[in-house]
Parts: structure tokens; C-alpha cells; sequence
């Protein structure tokens, strides 16, 4: 019998963090809790249907992922759903059952479905993001380039037959990479316009004339650097987003430097984003690596 497994990652969780783990843990079999705090102090009820698994270092997302997507306690089938999350997005009573009537009715199109997500309200920028290009396969559900992790459902024969998550990349587009994958491996990535979650990206975001820039923490430019290098490397890349990411690796850090604080910081974490992709260098920023 086929079961619902959410994977969430934490890292330097708040207690709203916590209540949103607790908040998933309603509407699935299992949630597994990638914990990649070096000292966690997090606990959850014994009773309860979470699976804690303290890594003890930040591994990032993929590696996280992965490492609950092989635990060997699980038994898991082809046709069991998965569904990611990060520590901060908030479902609504009934989000996960809805998803997966929206899944099963996308798959009834004889389209091969990868994964599906809602459309995002962002609580940073106070809008609801919805991509331009999109091309409609169901009543509300569309075929799109990519979606965003968290509330990304799949299910696990699906990731298994992509080989699971890209270790190479750390964190933040992580996401792109899985669906292009799919999507090379004959999947379609949907979006479903029937559903909304509400999520949160960056820090805030800083308009200069039409320009309008995302604030992130200053280590985020580190691990944007290196996986845009590696992301630009791939394949399976789509041609447009290469290009988008050369513009990401040239013009963004300009305006970057220009307009954000920490300036100094901002700086080294770029210079070091590019030099430790051209090491080969993966995993958790080192701040004493040679």
C-alpha cells in the first residue's frame, strides 16, 4: 500500500519552524527531518509519526535529501508520494491531499507527470508568483521549465529512476536541477494554479529603477556562485537559463556590490564560490580551505 512520506530540512529552526514539521506530520504517513544543525537541540514527541535524523554538519539540501531518500528503515515502494518542504512554508488543513488529487489528475492525461507544485504566494516581495511560460495539460495544471522545492510532490520511483538529487549543487537551485533532469529523463514538471502556498524567499528585496534585487545573507552569494557554475557545465541545462546564469555570474554580483551591505563579505564569498567550483570543491562553505 502505497503511503505519503514529507521530507523537510532544518537549519537553525525558530519554534515556527518547528510548528510547521508538526503541521505536516498531520497530513502524511511520515515525515523525515533532515536536521543539518552541527549541535541540534531539536526533539520531537517519541510517539509521533517523524523521523529525526541529526547529521551533525550542514550538508546542504541534496545530500540531506538524499540520505533520507536511501534510509533503509523506510520500505519504500515506486508508487509511495514524496513531498519536500523547507523549514519555513506554512500549509493549509488539506494542502498534501489536494496536491495528490492534483498528481493523479495531471497523470490521467497520459502525460508522463515528474512532479507538481502549487503556485506561491511570497510573503518577501507580498506577491503571488506565477511563471509566463507555461503550457496547460489539465483543468488548472500546467507544464513549466521548473517549481520550487518546497511542496514539490513527486513520486519515488520517479526520483529513483533520475538518481535522487544532485549533490553537487548545495542549496538554492537544487530545485531547477531535479526538474531539468526529469524533463530529460521524458517527465513533464506541472504546476497547479488550484493551489497556493505560502512561502518566503531572501531577506527582502531592494528596487533600483526597474531593477528589482532579492537580499539574501551575504554566505548565500557563495553557494549561488558555485552552483550557477555548475548548473552552467550541465547538459541538460536549457539553453536560455545558461545564459541567464551567465548574467547571474557577471552582472548580478556588480549590482550586488553596488547596492546590498556587507559589501566586504559579499565580495569574498563570491570570489570564493568561483574558486572552490574550479577545485572541485563541494558540500558546507570552509572558511580556512585552501
Amino acid at each position: 500500500m502505497k503511503k505519503t512520506y514529507a521530507i523537510i530540512t532544518l537549519y537553525n529552526p525558530t519554534m515556527s519552524s518547528l510548528k510547521n514539521v508538526e503541521d505536516v506530520s498531520k497530513q502524511v504517513d511520515y515525515v523525515i527531518v533532515c536536521d543539518n544543525n552541527k549541535h541540534s537541540t531539536v526533539d520531537f514527541d517519541e510517539t509521533a509519526n517523524i523521523i529525526h535524523i541529526k547529521n551533525h554538519s550542514n550538508l546542504g539540501l541534496s545530500a540531506a535529501f538524499n540520505i533520507a531518500l536511501n534510509l533503509k528503515e523506510v520500505e519504500w515502494s515506486d508508487d509511495d508520494f514524496v513531498i519536500f518542504f523547507d523549514q519555513d512554508s506554512h500549509i493549509s488543513d488539506g494542502h498534501i491531499l489536494s496536491l495528490i488529487a492534483e498528481l493523479e489528475k495531471a497523470e490521467q492525461t497520459s502525460a508522463r507527470v515528474g512532479c507538481i507544485g502549487p503556485v506561491y504566494y511570497n510573503q518577501t516581495s507580498d506577491s503571488l508568483c506565477v511563471p509566463k511560460m507555461k503550457t496547460q495539460i489539465a483543468d488548472g495544471i500546467y507544464s513549466v521549465s521548473s517549481i520550487i522545492t518546497s511542496s514539490m510532490l513527486c513520486r519515488y520511483g520517479t526520483l529513483k529512476k533520475i538518481g535522487f538529487w544532485n549533490e553537487k549543487l548545495f542549496l538554492d537551485l537544487a530545485d531547477w536541477d531535479v526538474c531539468w533532469r526529469m524533463q530529460q529523463a521524458g517527465y513533464l514538471t506541472c504546476l497547479t494554479e488550484n493551489l497556493t502556498l505560502i512561502h518566503s524567499l531572501g531577506e527582502g528585496q531592494k528596487k533600483i529603477g526597474p531593477i528589482k534585487l532579492k537580499i539574501g545573507s551575504p554566505i548565500r552569494e557563495y553557494y549561488q556562485t558555485r552552483d550557477c557554475l555548475v548548473l552552467l557545465h550541465e547538459k541538460y541545462t536549457p539553453f536560455k537559463y545558461k545564459l541567464r546564469f551567465i548574467a547571474m555570474l557577471t552582472v548580478r554580483p556588480i549590482l550586488h556590490l553596488m547596492f546590498l551591505n556587507d559589501k566586504k563579505k559579499r565580495g569574498h564569498y563570491i570570489y570564493r564560490g568561483c574558486r572552490d567550483y574550479l577545485s572541485g570543491i563541494t558540500g558546507e562553505f570552509e572558511e580556512g580551505a585552501k
